[in-house]
């Protein structure tokens, strides 16, 4: 018997537990009033799940098993969704629906000692990741998948494998970290959360409070200096993105062209031209302010012309 036999028969028994078992768990419902029509719900998304799985689509399976999960709770419906999460190679999440299999089972539970095996399978192929951000309140993606919000419980279990770490923070503040997890291996990951650059230049501009008798402040130099770094930073940024965009454009054109160097390549045309951006805005509110700041410190000049024996005699603050 081979095992896509083997497969296609367990798939079969299971089928037939779960329809006991909700006719079951149904009886009592009825006097209740809408545990029949769940329960009915329940088994067409089942069985929709069974034969998608045997079609080989895991994903659409999957959608399946959990929505009849979530209509009718029943242990046994985890086992399935397990095993299909085993086909997806999402290990991390194979091993924690596992688990709760045998949490929510007796010891004579079917499938029981086969699960059982699975865990310890799966126990070999995952790692954590302990991660930490000064970001505050974030949430947390792993593969683009959401997976908890900062600060965390604990390290976050993971498929072994390179990885995507994305914490997205409040003001479209976002970090992002590829890694690779090894087997038991629990890595330890930190995510600086950039500040904004337009509120990083009214930081420096801000003059500090002063004890002693105010003078005409010459912050406007600072200014002028800050705005001309970033008039440069904003140049070089732009010049690079239409570089960059050039080479979009030809590999689009080009053949042949992976998908994934095409994405890869329109993913950090996109990102320059959004730094781009920010550091045009960041320039033109750098330049508004040391605007204000000379001509403050123009106002706060203070001259005197006298005539005296000794000829015009001029004196001021500068």
């Amino acid at each position: 018997m081979t095992r896509d036999m083997r497969r296609r028969i367990g798939r079969f028994a299971a089928t037939l537990v779960l329809a006991l078992s909700l006719g079951v768990a149904a009886g009592p419902a009825r006097a209740n009033g809408g545990g029949d029509n769940a329960s009915r719900e329940a088994g067409k998304h089942f069985q929709r799940g069974v034969d998608l799985y045997n079609d080989g689509d895991f994903r659409g399976a999957l959608v399946e098993f959990r929505k009849a999960y979530t209509v009718w709770p029943r242990a046994n419906v985890l086992y399935d969704i397990g095993q299909t999460e085993y086909q997806l190679l999402d290990y991390a999440s194979a091993l924690k629906t596992m688990e709760r299999y045998l949490a929510e089972t007796g010891p004579n539970a079917a499938h029981r000692s086969e699960v059982e095996s699975t865990v310890e399978v799966l126990r070999g192929r995952v790692g954590r990741i302990l991660l930490t951000t000064d970001g505050g309140a974030c949430d947390v993606l792993v593969d683009d998948q959401p997976a908890g919000t900062t600060p965390l419980d604990g390290p976050l279990l993971v498929s072994v494998g390179p990885r995507k770490v994305a914490v997205h923070c409040a003001g479209d503040r976002a970090a992002i970290k590829r890694l690779e997890v090894s087997a038991g291996e629990t890595v330890r990951v930190e995510l600086k959360v950039p500040v904004p650059a337009i509120a990083a230049v009214q930081a420096a501009m801000t003059p500090p409070a002063e004890t002693t008798p105010p003078k005409p402040s010459r912050g406007w130099v600072t200014g002028w200096i800050v705005s001309g770094v970033l008039v440069a930073a904003t140049v070089a940024m732009g010049t690079t993105t239409l570089v960059e965009q050039s080479r979009l454009t030809s590999l689009r054109s080009s053949f042949p062209a992976s998908k994934s160097d095409i994405d890869r390549q329109a993913t950090l045309t996109t990102g320059l031209a959004i730094t781009s951006d920010i550091l045009g805005a960041a320039s033109i509110a750098a330049v508004g302010v040391s605007t204000y700041l000379t001509i403050k410190y123009e106002r706060n000049k203070r001259l005197k012309v006298g005539v005296s024996a000794r000829g015009v005699q001029v004196a001021g603050t500068f």
